[in-house]
């Protein structure tokens, strides 16, 4: 027993020892930093990693400045009560309240009670939850960064990834493999997507600064068949009171006014409309079916890339009818719709329905023709429907194309939103950025998504095209479902992977 315990004073000591520390660390912040493309920071990381496990020069400069000088102990005491007080403001106000004007009395009057402990004395109760603050800080420095450059973790909401994914999925999503993105809106809450906790009207970050996209290395590109988390492209403005409705597909609705900006006024007075950044629009996932590049063209529901059919998706599942009694193939219990309902059939549950005595099935995708891409009703595309569609070109980068009224309705959106040009056409000629032209290059990559659950899902065959700059991630994992209708684990979910 006296040597077991030997051996583990020895490995304890081997793991606390100083110089050690310091050079694991040095090592994790000098392979971090020239990832992140930001080599000059390690003139300054590693004299303060040097300095906090072995040196502790500043601790003592500290020290000697915080004895001899008041105002020295008057700024620490302002900083350290103002951290503190974020964190406690923050949290009692989030339990409490709803993040409203009550936050900045909150905030003053815990301020006002931390400094004067800080200044005057310390009672038993500020040291315990100052201890609390100090572990809260920590954990969230360091779950933060996993959460930005490593993985992040989502829950599903709705039902247009069925059944490769169902609503109550949690799901793990790999930011390596495509490449993390750096933080384009950095002053933002930590945890939280776009709006505070338990005020959805409040938003979580401030756009007071903003840096350009870049992403760091990657492991992967996107490929055919990748299941992707991504930033709903029409997202960059938001009805709060229908938050699952495109803005933009509400401005194609004529109940609002006969005019694209009478329309626009009138959801203005009638909603809380606002604006978000690229990394702050809601996210998304699903399937990506063509790469930039790609002819796509949907015929018959089925998904041809270049001519050549997609590889089988088991889980994939469309409606059905019966042309021989002309009623829906599989009627049941639907617990997201709350009754007896029409249910989508999977391509692999497609053999129980091959008596051709019985069944003549066809998919119904063919009857949704409103709504899509590009939504002018006019030419070819007017007759597009949801099982057939196309033949649609995804736009590469470094690719160019002629520029005239068909395509400018297509990819206008990419131009002027995505890629940040002006695009007009006056007198019969085309003008990028009040330059006269014929033809446009794309500046970056675009991918084609949609839901596995292709006749109830919102897709890229009604918002059109994704953006490189709004990859977010490669969903890898279930680690955890439950079913939000009916209750309970499905256990037999958790821990599988996404494919």
């Amino acid at each position: 027993m006296a040597k077991v315990k030997d051996i583990w004073n020895r490995v304890r000591a081997l793991f606390t020892n100083s110089w050690l520390m310091a050079a694991v660390m040095a090592l994790i912040v000098t392979l971090f930093a020239l990832w992140y493309g930001a080599a000059w920071s390690l003139l300054i990381a590693l004299p303060l990693v040097y300095d906090y496990y072995v040196g502790h020069h500043l601790a003592k400069l500290h020290r000697k400045l915080y004895d001899k000088y008041l105002w020295w102990r008057v700024v620490y005491a302002v900083w350290c009560a103002l951290f503190f007080s974020l964190v406690v403001a923050i949290i009692i106000d989030m339990l409490l309240f709803r993040w409203e004007v009550s936050f900045l009395l909150l905030f003053a009057v815990v301020m006002a009670y931390a400094l004067w402990n800080e200044l005057k004395r310390q009672t038993k109760v500020y040291v315990w939850i100052y201890g609390w603050v100090h572990a809260i800080l920590f954990a969230t420095v360091v779950a933060t960064l996993i959460q930005l450059y490593w993985f992040q973790m989502f829950v599903i909401p709705t039902g247009s990834m069925e059944s490769t994914l169902l609503a109550g999925d949690y799901i793990l999503v790999n930011k390596v493999s495509y490449g993390p993105r750096v933080p384009m809106t950095p002053l933002s809450f930590p945890f939280v997507h776009n709006t505070m906790p338990m005020n959805d009207s409040k938003s979580s970050f401030s756009t007071m600064w903003q840096r350009d996209y870049r992403r760091l290395a990657a492991t992967d590109k996107v490929e055919r068949g990748d299941v992707v988390v991504f930033n709903f492209p029409e997202g960059d403005t938001v009805v709060l009171e229908m938050p699952a409705v495109s803005y933009y597909q509400l401005l194609r609705d004529r109940n609002y006014g006969s005019s694209v900006a009478e329309r626009r006024r009138t959801l203005a007075e009638r909603y809380t409309v606002v604006a978000r950044p690229l990394d702050k629009k809601e996210n998304y996932i699903k399937r990506c079916v063509a790469v930039a590049g790609d002819m796509m063209q949907l015929v018959d529901g089925q998904v041809y890339c270049n001519g050549v059919i997609e590889p089988a998706i088991p889980e994939k599942q469309y409606y059905y009818v019966n042309e021989l009694t002309g009623k829906p193939l599989k009627m049941g219990m639907d617990a997201s719709l709350g009754g007896y309902a029409e249910l989508p059939v999977r391509d692999s549950e497609l053999g129980a329905y091959s008596d051709t005595t019985r069944y003549r099935i066809s998919k119904i995708g063919d009857s949704v023709r409103g709504g899509l891409i590009p939504h002018t009703g006019r030419g070819d595309s007017a007759l597009w429907s949801l099982d057939n569609f196309g033949p649609v070109w995804v736009p590469k980068a470094g690719e160019s194309i002629a520029l005239n009224e068909e395509t400018m309705a297509m990819y206008g959106r990419c131009i002027e939103v995505y890629e940040g040009h002006t695009l007009q056409q006056r007198d019969g000629q085309v003008y990028v950025d009040d330059m006269p032209t014929d033809s446009y290059t794309f500046e970056q990559d675009y991918y084609f998504m949609m839901g596995d659950n292709r006749h109830g899902s919102l897709d890229s065959r009604f918002w059109g095209f994704v953006p490189e700059d709004h990859i977010v991630g490669k969903a890898s994992y279930i680690w955890f479902s439950v079913d939000p209708y009916e209750g309970g684990i499905r256990w037999e979910r958790m821990f599988t992977s996404i494919k």
